[in-house]
C-alpha cells in the first residue's frame, strides 16, 4: 500500500459499501483530512507507531468521511423533504387609549363623594351608639337607685293563692333583723322565714313589723286568697215548676267554681235553657219564656274549679207540674 494514496486506503476500507460515491465526494474527503488527518496519519506511519494507532486514526477519519458523504448525499437527493418550521403566532397588543383629564376629575370626585358618605354613615352609627349607651347608663342608674337602699320590711310569699290546705312560704327580703308576723287568721310568728298553713277558705292579710340595725321599725303587708276545694253537686232527678214554692227551680249547685256552662234540651235536640252563669238555674220555660210541657229533658253541665279541676255532668230530668 502506498503511503500517500489515501484514496486507495479508504476505498479498501469501504470495499463492501453499497453506495455509489462520486469522485467529488472523495475530493471533499481529501480536503477535510488535509488540515489534521493527513499530517497526523503520515506522522504516525513515519514514526512506526504501530497498527493499532493507525486503525484508530482510520476510524476517526471514517467518521469524518461518513459525515461528508451524508452531507453530499443530502444535497443530491431529490426526494428528501425539508420540514418547514411553522411561524410562531404573534400577540396583537392594543395600545391603551389615552385617559382624558375630565375622566380623572370625575373619578376623583366620585371617590371623594364615597369617602364623605362613609364618613356620614360612621357619624350616624356613632350617634346611635352614644344614644344607646346613654339609655343603658340611665337604666343602670335607675336600678342602682332602686336597689342600692333596700327597705327594712319587705314581704315575699309563695304561693299567694290556692285551695285549702294552703301552705305559704313567707320571708322578709328587707334588711330588718327583728321580724314580727301576723298571718291574719289570729296566728303570729317571730321567725325570719316562717311557714304558715291556711285551713279555711278566705282572704287573709299578712303583716310584718321589722326592726333594722338603727332600731327603727318598718311595716309591710300582703294579701293571700285561700279557696276551698272545687266540686259540683248532683242535679236532682225531677222538679215541679207549678208555683207552689216547692222544687219550682232546677239549680245546678257548685262549690269553688270559676266557670260553668249548662244546656237543657229535649229528645229532639231543641234547646230549652242555656246559661254560662255560676248561678245557673232553670225555671221550666223555653228560650221564648213559654212553659215547657211535662216530660223528660236532658242536660249537659261543664265547669272548672279554682283548683284547676274540670267537671262534666250529664243526665235526664223529669219535669212535672
Amino acid at each position: 500500500m502506498k503511503k500517500n494514496n489515501i484514496e486507495d486506503l479508504f476505498k479498501d476500507s469501504f470495499k463492501d459499501f453499497e453506495a455509489e460515491v462520486s469522485p467529488g465526494v472523495w475530493s471533499n474527503i481529501q480536503t477535510a483530512l488535509k488540515g489534521v488527518g493527513i499530517g497526523l496519519l503520515g506522522k504516525a506511519l513515519l514514526n512506526k507507531i504501530g497498527t493499532n494507532t493507525i486503525i484508530a486514526l482510520v476510524s476517526s477519519a471514517a467518521a469524518v468521511i461518513s459525515t461528508v458523504v451524508i452531507m453530499n448525499w443530502g444535497g443530491k437527493n431529490p426526494n428528501k423533504q425539508t420540514t418547514q418550521s411553522k411561524p410562531l403566532p404573534h400577540a396583537v397588543i392594543e395600545k391603551p387609549k389615552p385617559v382624558h383629564p375630565e375622566e380623572i376629575k370625575e373619578f376623583l370626585a366620585e371617590e371623594k363623594k364615597s369617602a364623605a358618605a362613609k364618613t356620614e354613615i360612621k357619624k350616624e352609627e356613632n350617634k346611635i351608639h352614644d344614644i344607646s349607651h346613654a339609655v343603658k347608663k340611665e337604666k343602670m342608674k335607675e336600678v342602682i337607685s332602686q336597689y342600692s337602699t333596700l327597705p327594712v320590711a319587705s314581704i315575699s310569699a309563695s304561693p299567694v293563692g290556692g285551695t285549702v290546705p294552703l301552705v305559704v312560704n313567707i320571708s322578709n327580703v328587707g334588711t330588718g333583723k327583728i321580724n314580727k308576723w301576723n298571718f291574719g287568721d289570729n296566728k303570729k310568728d317571730s321567725g325570719n322565714n316562717p311557714l304558715h298553713v291556711y285551713d279555711t277558705p278566705g282572704v287573709y292579710t299578712i303583716t310584718l313589723a321589722s326592726t333594722g340595725e338603727d332600731g327603727k321599725t318598718a311595716y309591710d303587708s300582703l294579701k293571700v286568697e285561700v279557696y276551698g276545694n272545687s266540686s259540683i253537686l248532683s242535679a236532682p232527678k225531677e222538679f215541679t215548676p207549678n208555683g207552689d214554692g216547692n222544687h219550682d227551680i232546677l239549680r245546678f249547685n257548685t262549690q269553688n267554681i270559676t266557670s260553668m256552662s249548662v244546656t237543657v234540651f229535649d229528645k229532639n235536640g231543641t234547646i230549652f235553657y242555656k246559661s254560662e252563669s255560676l248561678d245557673a238555674k232553670w225555671d221550666g220555660t223555653d228560650m221564648k219564656g213559654l212553659k215547657a210541657k211535662d216530660g223528660v229533658y236532658f242536660f249537659i253541665q261543664t265547669a272548672q274549679g279554682v283548683d284547676g279541676k274540670k267537671y262534666e255532668q250529664k243526665g235526664a230530668i223529669s219535669l212535672k207540674r
